[in-house]
């Protein structure tokens, strides 16, 4: 199915008694909910007729924080338009008009968006039912001219598949490598316990495609593995995709326009392929790291990197020691610790959590079967938990030059996040000041990616059978962990929860472009493209979550990878409707936008000197995020503009 059309929206009759509809109606979220009935009634009424709510306060929050006063009105009156809309016979739903779907836009986000916001929410919230994003060519264009175009797509994890699925429909030849047996990505690649997605399902997921029945608000790996599988599947890109094939080299042939790569296959052997665009979707969470700790190669027992989990090792009554403690830590060290016999944890520095009252939820019967039954409440329902009100609030991470800078915090709204989180924690861990002083930072919220959890890494930490260790560690023996106190730990297996190579962008691939110059040269410490996604003396060659598009505040990575495969996509249509072979970014253009992109970075957490962050290189740049709106990168990235490149035609090749 490369053309998911229609898989948004409900289209189940409603043959529901009014006595089961009116036990439905409680389960629902009652945003949504109001805005369906919109649909479903033809007029704004029920919203009219309550206080706007504020807000969200949390990602994820279906109530919108509602008064269960105005919660309730809200589902009185849905339920008596439901049960009119069942016994009309369900007809087609009424489309608000602009100025009626501002107004309900403002509804859920409780706040004025301008109106420029609201092609932006409406495009991702698919309310025509359709693929808003899908690729369209502006004018006629043979198969001869496509065929003169092929792609090469480095990993087929989420971006993969989704700029597959663009050159699917624009009709050009491709090839997804992949050096995994399955398409995934980390998804696939990492498989520890306990590893669940921590921005709620149904806004990690594919905009065009919102029918799958999600078990729980936050996804399991399991599950989002599965929901990958099954795209790959629908999007028709399957046989595109090549397994077992790792690219070692990249190589830009100036005299033909085109990439030739040389890859290794999972047997060793080599072989080579060639296209005229290349698009690397690898990340940059992708290439485990391992600390350098002394001694780790005299460890007798198994020892491996949380990404390389041993499925075949039962920990059952074993030492253990966790080597590491931020997100990946947070999630596996409650499953492993209901198994060891004990375990030890190491920690280098303490992180800040978000205790999240709905983090371990499942979907409820009621919601799922308003998805499937209600018009528009999937997209509602993802409108709600999307939080595109964080656009405005940047604050929670900026500094304010007039804050008192204490290390504490950076900001007024800042300082309030540190407050929100400390009394979450402190609740978590009432009794144990012991372990409260070992796990509350030292440093302001958000220098580092905030973990979220529903409290079980806190429980976890105070069973008898779990320490948790804050000397820092010395070396490591055959027989155990010794920390910095002398002291050893002896331990039967280690887990090394200790992240990723992410300062190592495209890692271990050699990309060399125009002049044979390589991309890290070119970059030295200065890793980055212009939108994140294009670099000069790299023509028809693009990045997806490459550099400085790792979203700080705001949206997403689905969502940014579909705009990112939306921009990429028209670079290429750019070239084959115009009969280019090259396409190249002018300098100019991309260093206007680093330069951009640096000083608006400096005004926010992540470029102070508050604590450790992979964030930042070695030269203190901040290297993975953006600092810039949802509403900017969707303006952005719609398509190329023809005078920020340079452009080879055929004739000249």
């Amino acid at each position: 199915m490369t053309d998911p059309s229609g898989a948004n929206q409900a289209n189940r009759a409603i043959v529901e008694s009014d006595a089961e509809l009116a036990g439905l109606v409680d389960g629902m979220s009652a945003l949504a909910l109001a805005m369906s009935s919109v649909h479903m009634g033809g007029s704004l009424d029920i919203l009219r007729s309550i206080e706007r709510p504020r807000a969200p306060a949390f990602n994820g929050d279906l109530s919108g924080s509602l008064p269960p006063k105005d919660a309730a009105s809200i589902r009185a009156q849905a339920l008596a338009i439901i049960k009119d809309w069942r016994d009309a016979g369900s007809p087609e739903a009424y489309r608000p008009n602009p100025s009626e779907l501002h107004e309900m836009m403002n509804f859920v986000v409780g706040m004025d968006l301008p109106a420029e916001y609201l092609p932006m929410v409406q495009e991702d919230m698919a309310f025509e039912g359709d693929d808003a994003r899908a690729f369209r060519w502006t004018r006629d264009v043979a198969d001869e001219e496509r065929q003169r175009h092929p792609v090469i797509v480095i990993g087929a994890g989420m971006s993969g598949m989704l700029i597959g699925l663009r050159l699917k429909q624009a009709g050009l030849p491709f090839t997804i490598v992949e050096k995994n047996e399955s398409v995934g990505g980390t998804w696939f690649e990492n498989q520890y316990p306990g590893l669940r997605v921590d921005v709620p399902s149904h806004a990690y997921s594919f905009s065009f495609l919102q029918d799958h029945r999600w078990p729980n608000l936050y996804s399991f790996q399991p599950e989002l593995l599965s929901y990958f599988r099954k795209c790959a599947a629908r999007f028709g890109i399957e046989d595109h995709i090549r397994y077992g094939l790792e690219v070692t080299e990249a190589v830009f042939d100036e005299a033909q326009d085109c990439w030739n790569l040389r890859l290794q296959r999972a047997d060793g052997t080599h072989e080579s392929l060639s296209a005229r665009s290349l698009v690397s979707a690898t990340g940059f969470l992708n290439r485990p790291k391992l600390p350098q700790i002394e001694g780790m190669e005299l460890f007798a027992g198994p020892n491996f990197h949380s990404a390389r989990w041993r499925h075949d090792l039962s920990l059952e009554g074993k030492r253990v020691a966790v080597i590491g403690n931020a997100a990946t830590a947070l999630q596996a060290i409650p499953e492993i610790a209901k198994v060891a016999g004990h375990l030890t944890i190491f920690q280098r520095s303490p992180g800040w959590t978000s205790v999240h009252p709905e983090y371990d939820r499942p979907i409820r019967d009621a919601e799922q079967w308003a998805i499937e039954h209600l018009p528009y409440y999937s997209g509602w329902m993802r409108a709600t938990i999307f939080n595109w009100a964080q656009d405005f609030k940047p604050e929670l991470m900026k500094v304010d030059p007039e804050w008192p800078q204490d290390g504490k915090s950076v900001s007024a709204m800042n300082e309030w996040a540190r407050a929100r989180m400390t009394d979450a924690i402190e609740k978590q861990l009432e009794g144990r000041p012991d372990l409260l002083a070992k796990v509350l930072p030292d440093y302001p919220p958000y220098v580092k990616r905030p973990t979220v959890s529903n409290g079980n890494y806190f429980r976890a930490i105070r069973q008898d059978n779990v320490e948790l260790i804050t000397d820092g560690i010395d070396r490591i023996t055959s027989s155990g962990v010794v920390d910095a106190t002398d002291r050893l730990h002896e331990v039967d297996v280690i887990v090394f929860a200790t992240g990723f190579e992410v300062q190592k962008f495209l890692f271990p691939m050699i990309i060399k472009g125009r002049g044979g110059v390589e991309l890290n040269a070119f970059w030295r410490d200065r890793p980055g493209g212009y939108l994140g996604i294009v670099v000069p003396r790299f023509p028809n060659f693009y990045m997806m979550y490459g550099p400085g598009t790792n979203l700080g505040y705001n949206g997403n990575l689905i969502y940014n990878s579909e705009l990112q495969a939306r921009y990429i996509a028209h670079c290429i249509r750019f070239m084959v409707e115009d009969g280019c072979t090259r396409l190249e970014v002018r300098d100019d253009v991309f260093e206007d936008y680093m330069e951009r992109t640096g000083r608006k970075l400096e005004e926010f957490v992540w470029a102070t000197d508050y604590g450790t962050t992979y964030f930042r290189n070695a030269q203190g740049r901040v290297t993975t995020n953006s600092p810039w709106s949802l509403m900017e990168m969707w303006s952005w990235t719609k398509g190329p503009d023809p005078a920020h490149f340079v452009a080879h035609p055929v004739d000249a090749a």
